[in-house]
């Protein structure tokens, strides 16, 4: 029997001297009706990850058939039986991920599905202070999506909500649960999740992407390579969401940033930087303080205070008068006759917003670049659409992009190879039978994004890069179609910035294509986890002029 004094001493020297994730990229949290996906009613058999293990071999796996499929006779299981990986008290299998050869959390979602390949579809691990229930099997998976409430409770990014409750802040639209999440994400809702409310600002999107085409040009080195592509998609989308957000120009594409936007990108990069790997390690920082934790509290200070400063601007110029427009994001929200949020909460939400967007877009866009260097057929036949759809010179609008079905296609396929978030999840509200088994109240869900995205049985040759699988006319399940949505999450606590997010990366895609032809002659990126699922080399992508 291990004994907690024992364990404790050195799992918080692993722990506080755990290195941070060494990256050159800027990883930038976290993306229908306007209630976004209700369900996903997936007509499988049994799930392809399921291999029964034991002497019965074959006939263990009908069995096991049998009561997945057979509602009226499945003899539901305690919890207790639920398999998985056995680890330690309290700990559970955390000293696992600090082995040589063992679990890495940089590569979590690899994890699930070799999981899942050995305990079946629904498994349970607890990981230091994280335990869940992880489904691989999106049929079963479904259940817990039909049963969803008023109020979901999604897991909360722990380290943002205890600093949040450590300064006196209210937890913002991300992290907050119940009524209080219900009432922001109403006000909200109503302008970013309707399209055409965000139609509205392709106008001011196309203009960011044209600036960012300037710099790409620019910046070319001899081999028509970008040096940092990464980062310089990070101020694209910073630029582009800030936009919208505070209602003007922040700065970040500039020749010369203004001091607001070094400071913004400073800060958001150092946020990302250590919330990583606050996010997989018991919570020590509740307790003592060690040096990830301080930095990743004074990154987060400054992000607060530039947020402040902007709302605080903004509010000055509508007292004086100055400011009229019906669709402006930051206007609508301190509307008193449409809004009852006070300035602190406003605060709190727009810096929750643009740290979402900046991670989700950047990372998305820089994973379909990719996709479209690798595979030139694809790119020649966007090419096509855009200059059959859009005029050369002129920014795509809502209108072009409802008739541009192949760069929509090229995303989703992007984020089916490369799903930005490789799991979604809830904090289940009342018992569920999943797989089999009773799952307990309270228990946390999770989906294996991943492993449905590369199941051959849902989607044919999964590991290449075919957008045409989306089109209309290949007559997809419509079932199937709809999983693609779970990487924005699901139902009411769908991705608040999606309708932002995949609008402004169809314009930049459609604009980088209708310019230069991309081409990739490197050794090819692994994905790993930073927050999010990102290259863990950079992307060097050469950029030639069309002629």
């Amino acid at each position: 029997m291990v004994s907690i004094k024992s364990v404790f001493p050195r799992l918080v020297k692993q722990v506080t001297t755990m290195p941070v994730m060494s990256s050159n990229r800027v990883v930038s949290t976290s993306t229908r009706s306007d209630q976004g996906l209700t369900s996903v009613n997936l007509d499988v058999t049994a799930c392809p990850f399921h291999k029964p293990v034991g002497a019965n071999g074959a006939k263990d796996a009908m069995a096991s058939k049998r009561d997945v499929s057979n509602d009226v006779n499945k003899v539901v299981r305690p919890f207790s039986d639920v398999p998985g990986p056995k680890g330690l008290p309290v700990v559970g299998t955390l000293f696992d991920y600090f082995k040589k050869d063992g679990p890495k959390f940089s590569k979590m979602f690899e994890v699930y599905q070799q999981r899942a390949k050995e305990y079946g579809p629904v498994y349970y691990e607890k990981v230091g202070n994280f335990d869940c229930v992880v489904v691989s099997d999106p049929k079963e998976y479904n259940k817990l999506i039909r049963k969803e409430g008023k109020y979901p409770n999604r897991r909360e990014m722990e380290p943002v909500a205890f600093y949040r409750t450590y300064k006196g802040l209210d937890l913002g639209l991300v992290n907050s649960q119940g009524e209080e999440w219900y009432n922001q994400r109403t006000v909200v809702s109503k302008k970013m999740l309707k399209l055409k409310e965000i139609s509205q600002f392709s106008e001011e999107m196309g203009e960011v992407a044209d600036d960012f085409l300037v710099n790409l040009t620019d910046t070319r080195d001899m081999n028509m390579e970008v040096k940092g592509l990464e980062q310089e998609l990070f101020k694209w989308a910073m630029e582009s969401a800030g936009s919208i957000l505070f209602e003007e120009r922040v700065g970040c594409l500039n020749k010369q940033p203004t001091e607001t936007a070094q400071a913004f990108i400073h800060n958001l990069e150092g946020f990302f930087k250590y919330l990583q790997p606050l996010m997989y390690n018991l919570p020590l920082y509740k307790y003592v303080s060690y040096d990830t934790w301080n930095k990743f509290e004074n990154f987060t200070d400054n992000i607060l205070d530039i947020g402040q400063q902007m709302v605080e601007k903004k509010m000055l110029a509508l007292e004086r008068g100055d400011e009229n427009s019906t669709s402006a994001f930051l206007t609508y929200l301190m509307d008193k006759n449409k809004s009852t949020m006070n300035a602190r909460e406003i605060t709190g939400l727009v810096v929750d917003l643009l740290t979402a967007a900046v991670e989700t877009a950047s990372t998305a866009t820089t994973w379909s670049l990719y996709c479209l260097a690798k595979n030139p057929q694809v790119q020649e036949r966007l090419y096509q659409e855009i200059q059959q759809i859009t005029p050369v010179g002129e920014t795509p609008t809502a209108y072009h992009l409802s008739n541009m079905p192949y760069v929509k296609s090229i995303l989703k396929e992007t984020l089916r190879l490369y799903p930005i978030v490789y799991s979604t999840s809830r904090h289940i509200q009342e018992d569920i039978e999943i797989g089999g088994y009773n799952i307990p109240k309270g228990k946390h869900v999770q989906a294996n994004l991943y492993g449905m995205y590369r199941d051959p049985k849902l989607f044919p040759n999964p590991e290449e890069f075919k957008p045409e699988r989306w089109l209309k006319e290949n007559k997809m399940d419509a079932t199937i179609k709809a999983t693609s949505n779970l990487v924005w999450g699901h139902g009411p606590r769908m991705c608040v910035g999606r309708r932002i997010a995949e609008q402004e990366i169809h314009i930049l895609l459609a604009k980088i294509i209708q310019k230069f032809h991309l081409s990739y002659n490197h050794e090819d990126p692994e994905p790993v986890l930073n927050t999010m699922m990102t290259p863990d080399r950079p992307i060097k992508i050469q950029f030639s002029l069309r002629k």
